[in-house]
Parts: C-alpha cells; sequence; structure tokens
C-alpha cells in the first residue's frame, strides 16, 4: 500500500491510499457516494435508484484514504461500441482536491479498464471545466472529439473526448511521472 501525504512535508505518516472496484451491490454506499455527488456539484446528479443501478449493473470505482472514501468514479459500457467505457462522473471530496488524487483514480481506473478488456474510453466534460479538460487532454492523452451543445438540457455544453487504451498504456511512465506531483 502506499502512504500520501496532503502536504509536501513527509513528517507524519500519511494516509493509506488504495483504489478499489465496488465489486458488490451495497446499499449502504448510496448515501456516501450521494453526498460525494452533493458535495462535487451543483445540481445532484443521481438519486439512490440511479446509483443503485449503477453500482449493480456499472463499474463503481472508489479511492480512500485510510477507510473514508474520498472519491468516486462511475463507469458503464457503451452500447454503440461494446469496446469502449464510458466516464459518466468523477468527484472527490472538497479539501482532498488539488493534490494529484483525481488523476491517481483516474489512472487506476483507465488500468482496471484495459486489464477487463476495454479499447476505449469516453467521457463528456463541462467547456466550462478548463482545468479537467486540460488533465484529460494533456496528463491522460484524451482527444477531443466533439462540442455536445444543451446535452443535458442545462444551456451548457460540453467537450466529449476519447482515449484509446493502447495508446495510453504505451506512454504510461512518462504520463503517470508527470501526473505525480499535482
Amino acid at each position: 500500500m502506499e502512504r500520501y501525504h496532503l502536504t509536501r512535508s513527509h513528517n507524519s505518516e500519511g494516509y493509506e491510499l488504495t483504489i478499489a472496484e465496488v465489486v458488490e451491490h451495497d446499499p449502504a454506499l448510496l448515501p456516501v457516494l450521494t453526498e460525494l455527488d452533493l458535495l462535487s456539484y451543483a445540481e445532484p446528479t443521481f438519486s439512490r435508484y440511479t446509483l443503485g443501478g449503477l453500482m449493480r449493473f456499472g463499474r463503481i470505482y472508489v479511492i480512500r484514504a485510510d477507510e473514508l472514501i474520498i472519491g468516486v468514479c462511475h463507469t458503464f459500457r457503451s452500447f454503440s461500441d461494446p469496446d469502449e467505457m464510458v466516464i459518466f462522473n468523477m468527484a472527490l471530496r472538497p479539501g482532498w482536491r488539488g493534490h494529484g488524487l483525481g488523476s491517481r483514480l483516474l489512472a487506476g481506473v483507465l488500468e482496471r479498464m484495459k486489464e477487463g478488456g476495454a479499447k476505449r474510453v469516453v467521457l463528456a466534460v463541462a467547456s466550462n471545466n478548463h482545468r479537467a479538460i486540460g488533465v484529460y487532454r494533456a496528463k491522460f492523452g484524451f482527444r477531443h472529439e466533439d462540442i455536445l451543445d444543451n446535452e443535458f438540457n442545462n444551456g451548457q455544453s460540453y467537450h466529449l473526448l476519447r482515449l484509446d487504451l493502447a495508446e495510453w498504456a504505451a506512454s504510461l511512465p512518462e504520463r503517470i511521472t508527470d501526473s505525480i506531483g499535482d
């Protein structure tokens, strides 16, 4: 297990970081995942029913610091392309953001997707979320595919980004090195 320090000082013991897939439907996780969503977005993304469905039929990955779930990534397989996974949502608790943990979570999720046989990953990110777009493109190699105008009937546009997992894996050593310090 990796020990992680929120500050650059390593005088404390730090936190034990783990990234894991939720492999069993666990109704007790619903309030925790709902809280992460509400802490991260201006309007709720999920109801307990959609979260329960994603837990049972999609893939949910969590990042823990010691035993506290500090982040989550919700994914599912594309119906139009069975070789492609969709990242539907990622969230980190406030206070844990800005320390490279989102990059670590995403790298762990991409690794598991590739190991599971996925060839590509697609996601939509709000056009005004420049930081996330920069991370997805520069650190992970996602490519811009399209602009989705008013995709969620909220007046916003979104960038549709796609990643080839074989290309990502080939550039992994340099990308991991680049993203660890953030």
